[in-house]
C-alpha cells in the first residue's frame, strides 16, 4: 500500500513508474527479513505455558514504528486539478452524445477498470439505462452487425451492474452445428471479451459455460502465435485471473500502467486516474496509522504470542472489501474486526482447550463481563478486547445485540471444528461445508460492513440482513474454499485434519490432487450462484453492502491464490501491500 505513482504531469515514462520505498522503510524491512522467518510460540510467563498444540507463525514485518513513518501527504494543489479533470471526463465521455454504443461501453469499461467508477456512478447508470433501452427495441439486422467483442462487453458491463441480461446474444455467433463460427477462433479481442463475460454466468447458463471453454482453449492456442507483446500481456493477465474476480485496487493500479501504453489513451482520464489513485493511497495510510495505534494499545500481539500478528494484512483485506474513500470509518472498523477474528481463530485453532473454549463461547454469547473472571488470563484478554471494540462500533445506533449475535454464531462454528479436532473426527464434505462457510467469518465481516456503510439504520434491519442471507452465504463459501485450498497442506502437517480437501479425500478415497480439482469446481459453481444472487439483490436500490459481498470473494481470491497470504505471507503478499 505504500507505493505511489509519480506526479510528473508531462506523462514521461517516470509518470507511471512506482516510487521506491523510503530508505528508512526499506532498511527496516531488510532488517526484519534477515531475522529468523519462523517463530516458535513458546511460553510467556503470565499468560500461558509451552504446549505442543502451538503453531508456528512468521512474525510480522509491519511493525507499528514502520507504519508510523509512512508518508501520507497528498499535495493540496492537486485537489483542484482532480476536480478540473473530473469535469473534463464528464464532458469528454459521459455527456457527449456523439459516441456509438461500442465507444460508450469501452469508455465506461476504461473508467471502471482505472478505479474511477465511484466518481461517476450516476452518469454511468444513466448511460447504461439508455443502452439497455436501445437494445430492447433494436431490430435483428443491427444485432447481426454487432461484433463478438461488443456483444460480450455489453453483456458483461450490464450484468456486473445488476441488469437482467440474457446469454442469448451468443446465438448469432454460432453456425448450423451449434459451434462457434470459425473466424472467431483467431479473434483475440472478441475472445478476450467473451472470456471475461463468461465468468459472470449463472449456474443454469450452459451456453456461457461452453463459451468459457471455447475462449480459454483458443486464447491458450493464440499465446504461442501472437507477436505483439501488449496483446500477449492482455491474454496472460486474463488467463491468470478473470477481471471479475480481481481485487479492485490492485486491478486499478495494473490497468493504469496498461492504459498508459495505449496509443488512444485519453490523457485527461489517465491523469485523473493517477492522481485519484495516489489521493486514495494517502488516505489509506492515515487510516492505517490510526488502526496501528489501536492494535498497539490493546496489546494482544504482545501478550498472546501464539497468535498471528497480521494488522497490515487485515487492513489490506478491509481495503479489498470496501475501497471507496468515503468509507474510511468502515475500513478502520473492519480492520479491527478482522484482527480480532484472526486472534480468536488462533485461540480456538491452536491453543485453547476444549473445556476453556466452551466457556469462552458461552460468555461471548451472553456478552457477560462479570463471567470474565472465571476464564484463564489469555481468554480474559481476548474477551476484553472483543467487548470494548464491538461495544464501540455498535454504540452509535444500539446495534451491539445484532453484532454480538453474529459473533456468537461464529464462535459456535469455531467450537464445532474444535470438537472435530479433539475427537479426530472427519465429517462428510457436505456437513463440513455447512459449518465451514459460517466459521470462515464472512458473515461477521459483512454484517459489520453493513452497519459501518449505512449511516441510517432502518427499523427492519434484521429483516434486511436476512434478505441478504444467500449473498453472504455464497460469498463466504468462496472465501472458505479459497482458504482451504491455500492452507490445507500446512494444517494437515500440524495435525488439523478437517478441511474441504481432507473431507473429500476421506469420504471418496481419492488422492489430494483429485480432491483439489473437485474443490476448484465448487469455487466455480459458488461464483455462479453468488452472481445470480447479486443480480437479484441489485434490483433494489443501490447498496454498498451488495458490492462488499462480491469484494469479499475477490479479496479471498487475491489473498489465497498463491498460498496463505494471512498465515504465511511471502514476497508476493508483501508486494501486493506495497502496491
Amino acid at each position: 500500500m505504500a507505493l505511489q505513482l509519480s506526479y510528473q504531469l508531462t506523462f514521461s515514462r517516470s509518470f507511471f513508474e512506482a516510487c521506491k520505498p523510503k530508505r528508512i522503510i526499506q532498511h527496516i524491512l531488510e532488517a526484519k527479513t534477515r531475522q529468523n522467518h519462523l517463530i516458535w510460540c513458546g511460553a510467556k510467563s503470565k499468560v500461558y505455558q509451552a504446549d505442543s498444540r502451538l503453531a508456528i507463525y512468521q512474525p510480522t514485518i509491519w511493525s507499528h514504528d514502520l507504519i508510523q513513518v509512512l508518508d501520507k501527504n497528498f499535495p493540496v494543489n492537486f485537489e483542484e486539478r482532480v476536480r478540473e479533470l473530473e469535469k473534463k471526463v464528464v464532458n469528454d465521455y459521459l455527456n457527449n452524445g456523439c459516441f456509438r454504443t461500442l465507444e460508450l461501453l469501452e469508455h465506461i469499461d476504461d473508467i471502471e477498470r482505472l478505479g474511477l467508477g465511484y466518481r461517476f456512478q450516476s452518469h454511468i447508470q444513466r448511460l447504461l439505462d439508455i443502452i439497455t433501452s436501445l437494445y430492447e427495441i433494436n431490430d435483428e439486422h443491427d444485432e447481426k452487425e454487432e461484433s463478438l467483442h461488443e456483444a460480450s462487453l455489453r453483456f458483461r458491463i450490464l450484468r456486473q451492474h445488476g441488469y437482467n441480461v440474457s446469454q442469448d446474444f451468443l446465438r448469432k455467433f454460432k453456425d448450423s452445428h451449434h459451434g462457434f463460427i470459425k473466424y472467431l477462433h483467431t479473434d483475440v479481442k472478441g475472445l478476450l471479451s467473451l472470456y471475461e463475460a463468461s465468468h459472470l454466468a449463472f449456474m443454469e447458463e450452459s451456453d456461457l459455460h461452453e463459451a468459457k471453454l471455447f475462449a480459454t482453449k483458443n486464447l491458450l492456442k493464440l499465446k504461442g502465435q501472437v507477436n505483439d507483446a501488449q496483446t500477449l500481456e492482455h491474454i496472460n493477465h486474463a488467463l491468470e485471473t478473470p477481471l471479475y474476480h480481481r481485487m479492485l485496487r490492485l486491478q486499478a493500479r495494473c490497468y493504469i500502467y496498461a492504459y498508459n501504453k495505449r496509443k488512444d489513451a485519453n490523457l485527461h482520464l489517465l491523469e485523473l486516474a493517477t492522481l485519484d489513485f495516489n489521493r486514495i493511497q494517502a488516505a489509506y495510510k492515515t487510516e492505517l496509522k490510526e488502526v496501528s495505534k489501536w492494535w498497539k494499545n490493546i496489546g494482544l500481539a504482545q501478550e498472546l504470542s501464539f497468535v498471528r500478528d497480521r494488522l497490515m494484512e487485515c487492513f489490506f483485506w478491509a481495503v479489498g472489501v470496501v475501497y471507496e474513500p468515503q468509507y474510511h470509518s468502515c475500513r478502520v472498523g473492519l480492520t479491527k474486526v478482522c484482527a480480532l477474528i484472526t486472534v480468536i481463530d488462533d485461540i480456538y485453532d491452536v491453543y485453547g482447550s476444549l473445556d476453556e473454549l466452551v466457556i469462552f463461547t458461552d460468555v461471548v454469547k451472553r456478552w457477560d463481563v462479570r463471567s470474565m473472571k472465571h476464564m484463564p488470563r489469555y481468554l480474559q484478554l481476548g474477551f476484553e478486547a472483543l467487548f470494548d471494540t464491538i461495544s464501540e462500533i455498535g454504540s452509535h445506533e444500539d446495534i451491539t445485540p445484532i453484532l454480538v449475535k453474529v459473533w456468537g454464531e461464529l464462535l459456535e462454528a469455531f467450537l464445532v471444528e474444535a470438537k472435530w479436532a479433539h475427537d479426530k473426527y472427519i465429517p462428510k464434505l457436505e456437513d463440513y461445508l455447512d459449518n465451514a462457510w459460517r466459521s470462515v467469518s464472512g458473515v461477521v465481516i459483512l454484517t459489520h460492513g453493513y452497519f459501518l456503510t449505512n449511516q441510517e439504520i432502518k427499523k427492519d434491519v434484521v429483516e434486511s440482513l436476512e434478505r441478504y442471507g444467500d449473498l453472504m452465504k455464497w460469498s463466504s463459501m468462496i472465501f472458505r474454499l479459497y482458504n482451504d485450498l491455500a492452507t490445507s497442506t500446512n494444517e494437515i502437517e500440524r495435525g488439523k485434519n478437517v478441511n474441504a480437501i481432507s473431507c473429500y479425500m476421506h469420504e471418496n478415497g481419492v488422492c489430494e490432487e483429485v480432491a483439489r480439482a473437485y474443490i476448484k469446481t465448487l469455487i466455480v459453481e459458488s461464483w455462479r450462484r453468488l452472481i445470480k444472487v447479486y443480480v437479484a439483490c441489485s434490483q433494489d436500490l443501490a447498496n454498498p453492502f451488495i458490492d462488499m459481498a462480491i469484494n469479499l470473494a475477490r479479496i479471498s481470491c487475491c489473498t489465497y491464490q498463491y498460498g496463505d497470504g494471512i498465515g504465511a505471507p511471502d514476497a508476493r503478499a508483501k508486494d501486493r501491500v506495497f502496491s
